[in-house]
């Protein structure tokens, strides 16, 4: 990765050639919106004859505690690109990185947006349920874990797996954070998945799941009142 700063605005990019796109950033021809709310956008777009997936996480710019925790850790287009390239070291497959833009004001990041390769197969359902937790199953082998091991988390291309939107990083939890992502993947379809569900790493793993899910609708009925 390589850095590029000017004044409270900081690029993170792969090739220079990519600096490009920032030129003509207001002119770019939008092909394509696949999302556009108040969580985010994500279109796609051709740079030199390459297509190129152009993401704005709205929500995660203009949150409060967001905008604090950036102080520290950057914004979410920058640790976007971090991720990818876990994900290429560990020789797993995901979206090649291809630039991240943060600007910052009085420390606070206040915008942000991140650019990446476009994957053209499908995005994961049940049918591609057995490739994907194979998949899992090499993350963990790894020594890693996704971070988000839902169905639509993964694209499914010619066979290839390719790990999107996770918060990949180290497995430090062992056994108990791979029983963990498997229930969350199971959690994500309508089918059962052939794992280890007798042991304590299971038990310890269903029930904080259990727990989170009563905090969120604790949190909510809270919410609403």
């Amino acid at each position: 990765m390589k850095t590029k700063k000017n004044n409270d605005i900081t690029i993170y990019y792969k090739d220079e050639k990519y600096l490009k796109i920032l030129d003509n950033l207001e002119k770019l021809k939008i092909e394509k919106v696949f999302k556009d709310d108040n969580r985010s956008k994500v279109s796609l777009f051709t740079f030199e004859g390459e297509k190129l997936v152009f993401k704005v996480p709205r929500e995660k710019n203009s949150r409060k505690w967001q905008r604090f925790l950036s102080i520290f850790r950057g914004a979410e287009s920058y640790r976007e690109f971090i991720q990818a390239e876990k994900i290429h070291k560990a020789g797993l497959l995901t979206y090649k990185p291809i630039l991240a833009f943060e600007k910052r004001k009085y420390g606070f990041v206040v915008d942000s947006y991140f650019i990446c390769g476009y994957l053209s197969g499908e995005t994961g359902s049940i049918k591609h349920l057995k490739v994907i937790k194979n998949e899992l199953d090499k993350i963990h082998r790894s020594g890693y874990l996704h971070g988000d091991s839902q169905l639509v988390n993964f694209i499914i291309d010619n066979k290839h797996v390719y790990i999107i939107d996770s918060k990949f990083s180290k497995n430090k939890y062992g056994k108990f954070g791979a029983r963990y992502e498997y229930i969350y993947l199971e959690e994500s379809c309508p089918g059962d998945i052939d794992y280890e569900k007798n042991d304590i790493y299971y038990r310890g793993a269903k029930g904080l799941n259990n727990f989170l899910h009563w905090w969120g609708r604790v949190r909510k009925k809270l919410k609403g009142k």
